[in-house]
């Protein structure tokens, strides 16, 4: 995906809008400030005081007006921010759950050429694949052993299963949890 469309690149865009907004915002009531009193010093040079109270007196009526659409601006940002999160969040729950199915189907893929491989030898033998409980039930298995640093051949006659299976769950998982790692 372009990076151009990252999160974090929507959230600096939404900070510099905001950021030109208020600058604007400022230089508008400091040129209207200053055309108001240069103005009113040209009419009233006897009056001073009373000329500042005018001339401070439009810059807040200026800046009440505008007010409202800097607080909406900030909704706008939090509202956004929070969609963000939402949607993040929900991206990585699903990755999480492809993880799982795809380490799956590799182990189902390896056991099945494993399967394969002992019917060509003995040809006369019948086998069914386990179910994809028991496959997952065994992968978490393999994973909660290497975390306890059992190596792969341990792993592998504990379990009775192929030492090829075996490295190629603990690859995947080493795999998902880098791309975790990387996305956050």
């Amino acid at each position: 995906m372009i990076e151009l469309f990252s999160l974090e690149f929507w959230i600096v865009v939404l900070f510099i809008i905001n950021f030109i907004l208020v600058v604007f915002l400022f230089l508008f009531v400091k040129k209207v400030n200053h055309l108001k009193f240069m103005e009113q010093d040209r009419n009233h040079q006897d009056d001073g005081p009373e000329n500042a109270e005018f001339v401070s007196g439009s810059a807040r009526d200026i800046i009440e007006m505008l007010a409202p659409l800097v607080k909406e601006s900030q909704k706008a940002a939090i509202s956004f921010d929070e969609q963000i999160k939402e949607k993040k969040r929900l991206i990585n729950k699903l990755n999480d759950a492809l993880d799982s199915r795809v380490i799956s189907i590799n182990l189902l893929l390896s056991r099945a050429n494993a399967l394969q491989k002992k019917l060509e030898e003995t040809r006369n033998i019948t086998v069914f694949p386990p179910s994809s409980n028991a496959v997952l039930d065994q992968q978490n298995q393999i994973i909660e052993m290497y975390n306890q640093n059992f190596d792969i051949n341990s792993i592998a006659q504990r379990l009775s299963i192929p030492k090829g299976e075996v490295k190629l769950v603990i690859d995947l998982k080493k795999k998902f949890v880098a791309m975790e790692k990387n996305d956050r």
